[in-house]
């Protein structure tokens, strides 16, 4: 006989995504930003357990569900990218003559901490965060100036060091 397993499903509606520790304890998601971290977890949210590599999101859809501006969308992508949590499955386009749609089509994306489901099932997640290592960090373009607070440079201490005071 078989058994049923519909008392052990959740409703629907009743979703939700864990994180990991090991994912959290990484040295790429202490270095991701906070655009990053959100637009990582509405990614996460999409997810379904089957549709890993047909996860459809873009910067519009990222825009409004982060309610910011177009610059930290596409800096959050990049980084998520750069530190191997997410891979372009399939690069979205704006080419709506060669049968793209009205509107085109949205970049579909693949979570690293997971198995990718489509197009080619894999058993086993990559995970490329886990190998991704800090770099050396770039100069900017005021490193190299002196700073315009703090105590070294306000005050002079070998100045006043020379100044003794009165004594009764």
């Amino acid at each position: 006989m078989a058994r049923s397993r519909k008392k052990s499903r959740l409703p629907r509606g009743e979703r939700f995504f864990q994180m990991h520790v090991w994912l959290l304890e990484s040295s790429a998601w202490k270095a991701t930003s906070v655009y990053e971290r959100s637009l990582y977890m509405e990614l996460k949210q999409r997810y379904n357990g089957g549709n890993n590599g047909d996860i459809p999101f873009s910067h519009r859809e990222a825009q409004d569900a982060l309610n910011c501006s177009d610059k930290p969308i596409k800096a959050a992508f990049k980084g998520l990218i750069g530190k191997g949590f997410i891979r372009v499955a399939q690069a979205g386009s704006f080419h709506w003559k060669s049968g793209g749609g009205a509107g085109g089509r949205s970049t579909h994306w693949i979570l690293t901490e997971y198995p990718v489901d489509l197009p080619v099932k894999s058993l086993t997640p990559t995970r490329d965060f886990m190998r991704w290592k800090p770099g050396i960090k770039e100069k900017t373009r005021c490193d190299d100036s002196t700073p315009m607070v703090g105590l070294d440079h306000t005050i002079n201490l070998k100045v006043y060091a020379l100044v003794t005071p009165l004594q009764p």
